[in-house]
This record gives structure tokens, C-alpha cells and sequence, in this order.
């Protein structure tokens, strides 16, 4: 005993050593120290340093005897130095041991590294892991790559997968175990599972659509030809065609459109006991169990019991006296939209969908709402953005597709613009030069105020903190805010222009800039009360508040300002006359002065 106290004692100082010449930048002196040790020896030495300075003292090691450690001490994860490591360390690792010419790095790493690695993307890590099971593949070793995809989560897998080569995916698909490739093939992105689809035969894609769940399923067949679907619904099972098709006849972004079928019913009659059983029986197949709902001889929805409350109650309990009778549900034509927002509202993990007749035909699942909420961010942050939504990622979208995206916006935006240009043609004979110069400036900043309003409000509403009924309330604040805010905008560019101009244009620019002051105040008040009450506008009527957003209001407000800047001239021209004929004739001169010097 006392002998295996001193090796620890003595690992333990020689970590203390290494740490010390680390902090001096001395790694020649830590290799010295690290070196004679064995692999296992070297492993406990590395478990005594703090994490921070663990893969220091690991990269001391030369590269060979560094990647043999982390090679042959596989056998005990538990135990291993790295496994304490953050992902920022293990890339640093990763990267300084391997790169491109070397692509043993996955065979060469615990699996939970590689793991890990790969769920947190970061630096080149991920990239190297993923070269090296590329050359596994190129050179045909594929019972080495099977052994490493299996130890990997699911999620991961399928995101390797989307990177092989289009001829190489059904072949790795079937090195997988049966049930580990069901659970790969729901992540897989949808045109992925769909190439698998196409190049199984029509047996073995028939069996994959019976494996997975049917709201998955629905949504896997919904975009492909409809010949395609006949015959692979031909070829399963009765009961996943017909929760296959009952799926597939609701109105996409409807609740019925994203909810699966497969849930745990039980009866008001049954005992505690007897539900438990059921759902021990029938669990299997359902895609959570944690929500049981209640229904009578003709499904209609009674109420709901939590697997928790059966656990924590009397056998004997009856289902009936347990259940929550007031159910929060949706009905199939609800929108997903709202059925996100309800899900946030009263953080639910499932939530019943009813018919018109209140029978429950399915339920929408956390996972499911998690993929509604970021389709619906991304198809607001398009909108947003003045771009048509696109279904797929970024590199995969055509360039043709993303033009199309953009340009019947830009032109509508284009289009628009114009109205800007007959506003200033409408009052030439009031403009001079000089005022002219400063349009640019009052444009710039109603779009600004128009967006920031706009933002603010499509965010309050998506996030449903007001509604279009509180569009007064919503005016009168943007209101307020706005008078602050082009107050001091007044303000600063009255004391800008007074002073830029004040030397050569005498007492005359002090009208410009209380004109200026004026125009900024209105244009503000404008286009912060525009931003915030169009969004609420689309929502009363139906239309997505996210059209109403920065390139929308930018466009609408520079015409309202120029329209503005030329009505408060109008209104101002008979004092203006003089003095802008004057401050005109000054800045010729001064433009001419700086010619003639060039």
C-alpha cells in the first residue's frame, strides 16, 4: 500500500514540475521529465495538472509518443487524461498533431473526443476528423470505419454523412446496425434521406419508412413524387400507410402537418397500475411517453396525465381522479406559428391536437416545435431582409434560386425609389444647391428611425408582447421616444452646420439649421411612428409583420423625407430666399477657391 502511495506521490510532483517549467516557458526541461515515463505513468502524471495546462504538457511530447498516448490508453475513457479537456484544447490538439497529409487522426482518437469534436465544430478538428474518415473510406477499410461510427452519437453520423459523396452514402448507411440507422436516418437533412431513399431497393426503403416515426415519415414523402411515394407505401406496413396518409391530407404549417400519431392513450377506468402496464406495453413505439392522455370510447380528449404523477401515485389510484381535466390543445388547421408560440408560453414538451369534433388524431412534440421556431427565424430573417425564404442551406441553393429570392424585391424596391426622384423634381425651383446637399443626411436618418421601430415592434409581436388592438398604445410611445431622440439630433446638427458654416456664411446659416432642426424632429416622428404601426398593420390583416422591416420602411421613408424637407422649406421659403441665395453664392465661391488650388 505504502508503495503505490509513493509512485502517486511521485507522479504528483513531477506534474507539479512540469507545471513550473510550463509558466517559465521551459518545454525542453518538461519533456525531460515526461519522457521516461510510460504511457500510463505519463496518463496519471497529466490527470495531476490542471486542465488548463493539460495539453501544454502533452504538446511537449514529441508527435509520435504523443499520438501512441492518446492511442494506447483507449481502453479506459474513463480514466483518460483528455477527458477533461475542453473542446477549444482537444481542436489545439488535434490540429497540431495531424493535418492534411496525416488522415489517421479518428483512428488514432477516444472516441468521445472524436465525439465531441465533431458536436462542437471547433477550429479544424471537426474538418480532420472528418478527411480521415473520407481516406478510411477511399481506401476501403471499412470495418474500421464502422467501428468508430457506432461508438458516435446518432446526430453527428448524419452530419458526416451529408459530406461523403453521393455514391459512397448508401454503403456507409448499411455498415450501421439496424437500429442505430433508423436513428441516423431522421437527422439526415431531407435531401439526403430522400437520395438513400431512391437508391435502396423498394423492400429495404419501405422498411425504413415503417421504422421511423410517421410525422417524419410525412414530411420525408411530402416532397417527393408522388409515384415515388405510391410505391414505397405500397411496399409497408397498412398501419404506417395509413398514418402516413392521414398525416399528409392537412394543410402544410398547420399543427396537423407537424404532429406525429404516435402517443400513449389511456382510459379514465383504468388503475394506476393497469396504466403503466399499458404503457410499458405500448411505449416502445410512441415517440414520448412522459405526457399519457386521456380519452373515451370515441377518442374524444378527457384529460391528461403526467408519467410522473402515475409513479408518485397509489397502484389503485384510478386514471380518472389523476388526470388534468382543463387541457390546453390545438386544433389540426392551427397554425405552427401560433402552436410555437404556445409551446413557449406554457413551456410544454407535448402538447394534443384535436379534430373539429375535439377526438385527439395526434400530438406536436418539443423536437418538432424546436424546428418550427427555426424555420420561422430564418423565414422572418429573409423577409426581413427584403430576400424570398430558402428551404435549403446556403451552398446548396443555386445561384439561380438565390437571384430569384432577390430580385422581384429589389426591383419592387427600385421601382419605388422613384417616387423620391419626383418629389425632388416636384420642388427644384425651392431647392437650392446648398439645401439639396443636405438631403442625403435627412433620408439616412429616417430609414434608420423607420428601422429601428420597425425592428422593435416585429420583435414585441413575434414575441407576442403586444398585440395590433394596442396600436395606440405602441404610437403614442414610439412618439415619445422619438421626440427625445430627434431632439438631440436637432440639436447636434444645428451646432454641426452652425459651425461648419458660420465662418464664411455669416448669421444667414443659423435659419438653415433651425429649418434643419425642424425637418429632423418630423421626419423622426414619422418614421419612428411608420415603423412601429406598419407591422402592426400587416398583423391585422394577415400579412407577416417581418415584410414591414428595414428595406420596406428605408424605401417609403426616404420619399416621406424628402417630402417633408421640401414642404418646411416652402413653408420657411420667403425668410430662406436671401439668406440661401447668399450662402449659395458663398459656397460657389469657396468651391471655386478649391479648384483653382487643386
Amino acid at each position: 500500500m505504502e508503495e503505490e502511495v509513493n509512485v502517486v506521490l511521485s507522479l504528483e510532483e513531477i506534474a507539479e514540475k512540469v507545471v513550473g517549467f510550463l509558466e517559465e516557458d521551459d518545454r525542453e526541461s518538461a519533456a525531460e521529465l515526461l519522457s521516461p515515463l510510460s504511457d500510463s505513468e505519463i496518463n496519471e502524471t497529466l490527470k495531476h495538472i490542471p486542465v488548463e495546462k493539460r495539453a501544454d504538457a502533452l504538446l511537449v511530447l514529441d508527435r509520435d509518443r504523443a499520438v501512441d498516448l492518446i492511442r494506447n490508453i483507449d481502453d479506459d475513457p474513463e480514466g483518460h487524461f483528455m477527458r477533461e479537456l475542453t473542446g477549444a484544447e482537444d481542436s489545439r490538439i488535434v490540429h497540431e498533431l495531424y493535418g492534411k497529409d496525416d488522415r489517421n487522426a479518428v483512428v488514432d482518437l477516444p472516441p468521445f473526443v472524436v465525439q465531441k469534436l465533431l458536436a462542437r465544430g471547433v477550429g479544424d478538428a471537426s474538418n480532420i476528423i472528418e478527411d480521415s474518415m473520407e481516406y478510411l473510406m477511399e481506401t476501403k477499410q471499412l470495418a474500421l470505419l464502422k467501428s468508430i461510427l457506432i461508438e458516435l452519437n446518432p446526430v453527428d453520423i448524419a452530419g458526416i454523412l451529408d459530406d461523403f459523396k453521393e455514391d459512397d452514402l448508401l454503403r456507409i448507411y448499411r455498415l450501421l446496425p439496424k437500429d442505430m440507422a433508423t436513428d441516423v436516418f431522421v437527422y439526415l437533412p431531407q435531401e439526403v434521406s430522400q437520395h438513400l431513399l431512391t437508391r435502396m431497393s423498394q423492400a429495404e426503403a419501405a422498411a425504413v419508412i415503417d421504422d421511423i416515426y410517421a410525422d417524419d415519415a410525412a414530411d420525408l414523402l411530402d416532397e417527393m413524387p408522388s409515384m415515388v411515394v405510391k410505391q414505397l407505401l405500397a411496399k409497408s406496413k397498412p398501419e404506417t400507410r395509413a398514418a402516413v396518409n392521414h398525416l399528409l391530407q392537412y394543410k402544410e404549417d398547420s399543427a396537423g402537418s407537424i404532429m406525429t400519431v404516435e402517443f400513449v392513450d389511456l382510459k379514465e377506468t383504468y388503475t394506476v397500475a393497469q396504466a403503466i402496464d399499458t404503457i410499458r406495453k405500448t411505449g416502445i413505439d410512441k415517440e414520448t411517453i412522459n405526457n399519457c392522455f386521456v380519452l373515451d370510447a370515441q377518442r374524444k380528449l378527457l384529460g391528461m396525465v403526467t408519467l410522473r404523477k402515475l409513479l408518485l401515485s397509489n397502484p389503485s389510484d384510478k386514471v380518472g381522479d389523476l388526470m388534468e381535466e382543463n387541457v390546453i390543445l390545438v386544433r389540426t388547421f392551427t397554425d405552427q406559428e401560433e402552436v410555437a408560440r404556445l409551446f413557449k408560453k406554457y413551456d410544454f414538451t407535448s402538447m394534443p391536437v384535436c379534430d373539429s369534433e375535439n377526438r385527439l388524431v395526434g400530438i406536436v412534440t418539443a423536437d418538432d416545435i424546436m424546428d418550427i421556431i427555426q424555420e420561422e427565424a430564418e423565414e422572418d430573417f429573409s423577409k426581413m431582409a427584403a430576400m424570398a425564404p430558402i428551404e435549403d442551406t446556403y451552398l446548396k441553393t443555386s445561384v439561380w434560386k438565390h437571384s430569384r429570392g432577390r430580385i422581384l424585391w429589389l426591383l419592387f424596391l427600385m421601382i419605388s425609389a422613384t417616387f423620391t426622384g419626383m418629389v425632388i423634381t416636384g420642388f427644384q425651383d425651392q431647392l437650392s444647391s446648398f439645401l439639396v446637399s443636405f438631403i442625403p443626411l435627412l433620408m439616412g436618418t429616417a430609414g434608420n428611425c423607420g428601422s429601428q421601430a420597425s425592428t422593435t415592434v416585429i420583435r414585441a409581436l413575434a414575441l407576442d408582447q403586444i398585440k395590433p388592438k394596442d396600436f395606440i398604445k405602441v404610437s403614442l410611445k414610439e412618439g415619445r421616444i422619438a421626440l427625445i431622440c430627434s431632439s438631440v439630433l436637432a440639436v447636434v446638427n444645428m451646432v454641426r452646420v452652425i459651425l461648419m458654416y458660420v465662418w464664411t456664411m455669416g448669421s444667414a446659416i443659423i435659419l438653415v439649421g433651425v429649418v434643419l432642426g425642424i425637418s429632423l424632429i418630423l421626419i423622426c416622428l414619422i418614421a419612428q411612428t411608420l415603423g412601429a404601426l406598419l407591422p402592426l398593420l400587416a398583423k391585422k390583416i394577415k400579412v407577416d409583420p417581418a415584410l414591414m422591416a428595414a428595406p420596406v420602411i428605408s424605401t417609403i421613408m426616404d420619399t416621406v423625407a424628402v417630402l417633408t424637407y421640401c414642404l418646411i422649406i416652402l413653408a420657411f421659403s420667403p425668410l430662406l430666399a436671401d439668406s440661401v441665395k447668399g450662402i449659395t453664392d458663398a459656397a460657389t465661391a469657396i468651391t471655386a477657391i478649391f479648384s483653382a488650388v487643386g
